[in-house]
């Protein structure tokens, strides 16, 4: 048996073992509000809460530390919930007992804490009062946060269809297809190996951009290599105008990006700057800590149309709903730099 199964068995045995001692202790304890203080356990709860400093008190304090208890537990461990709402529900009874009980004892009464059974009682009544209060504020979190990530589910559904659009805008682009015909006809009456390799290559290219657009995230390797392809594709058209330099460690190779989000950035380097000979396109990827750069020299065209950053805005997107993670954006008068972050898988 698997070490998560003991796991579950403790946890589970655990509960059974609360909910039966603490049937037992209402049980046993009830006898003596009616024997000790001539009062049923309802009549005692509503006279704990006439104590209105008391009672604001509980209320301010369960709700804050149930707050706490949702915020920093954030797996969906039920028996670490159940431990700190049992230990927040005890806490607050202990205080506001104290609260009660201590302007008595000052008073000269000599019999303290556990040996004072009004005090042990208060302790109770207000353990079960606030371990009601605090359940019902964790089912109504819970629910705020199933909402919530319900909403986000939508909300990255459709952001990854506006996604996958542009990804099937940029598959079927007339403007790349009709440069690479260009080129491919250029090629057939000048060279026909590298017209039937160019062939090759773009039809790896449209082959992998339709095998990763339902997928997540690819490993990097995988994207560096169809990155490689594309600008061997953008070479033939560019020559000496574009240069492209790969630097990236070891021991990051594995790691997961999401599809296309290096190629849409070498493209967009592309799009918006002069590629020439003259002042070449220098584009350097390399990583940096748990982040993946693209950094590009600048030299815009003149007449670039503004396309609103959309490309950036749905990797943005990908990062922030599927990951939790953003990507950061720098520039300067003479580069522009892209960091994405790397997903361990």
């Amino acid at each position: 048996m698997k070490r998560s199964n003991y796991r579950k068995i403790i946890e589970i045995s655990f509960l059974i073992l609360f909910v039966f001692g603490f049937r037992v202790l209402i049980e046993e304890a009830t006898p003596l509000f009616e024997k000790q203080l001539n009062l049923s356990f309802g009549r005692f709860v509503m006279k704990l809460l006439g104590n209105y400093p008391v009672t604001f008190f509980m209320l301010f304090v369960d709700i804050s530390l149930a707050y706490l208890i949702n915020k920093y537990i954030k797996s969906e461990n039920s028996f670490k919930k159940f431990i700190g709402i049992v230990s927040t529900a005890f806490f607050v009874a202990f205080f506001s007992a104290l609260w009660i009980r201590i302007p008595v004892w000052n008073k000269g009464t000599e019999t303290i804490l556990f040996q004072d059974i009004y005090f042990n009682l208060t302790v109770l009544t207000s353990f079960v009062l606030n371990l009601v209060i605090i359940s019902f504020i964790q089912v109504y979190l819970y629910y705020v946060k199933s909402h919530e990530k319900a909403l986000n589910i939508e909300i990255g559904k459709k952001t990854r269809a506006q996604y996958q659009y542009q990804q099937l805008k940029r598959q079927l682009n007339p403007h790349f297809l009709f440069n690479s015909l260009n080129v491919l006809d250029f090629l057939i009456y000048t060279n026909q190996e590298r017209a039937s390799d160019f062939v090759k290559k773009l039809s790896s290219l449209y082959r992998y951009l339709l095998n990763t657009e339902d997928l997540k995230s690819v490993p990097l390797k995988e994207e560096l290599d169809f990155v490689l392809l594309y600008y061997s594709l953008m070479k033939e058209r560019f020559s000496d105008g574009l240069d492209l330099t790969i630097n990236i460690e070891p021991n990051k190779i594995n790691h997961h990006i999401i599809p296309g989000g290096l190629q849409l950035l070498v493209e967009n380097a592309a799009k918006h700057n002069i590629v020439c000979a003259e002042i070449p396109l220098q584009i350097d990827i390399s990583t940096e800590q748990n982040y993946i750069v693209v950094r590009n020299n600048i030299n815009l065209k003149i007449n670039t149309i503004d396309s609103g950053g959309i490309g950036l805005k749905n990797i943005k997107g990908q990062y922030k709903l599927l990951f939790k993670k953003d990507i950061h954006i720098t520039s300067d008068d003479n580069f522009f730099c892209v960091k994405i972050p790397l997903i361990e898988i």
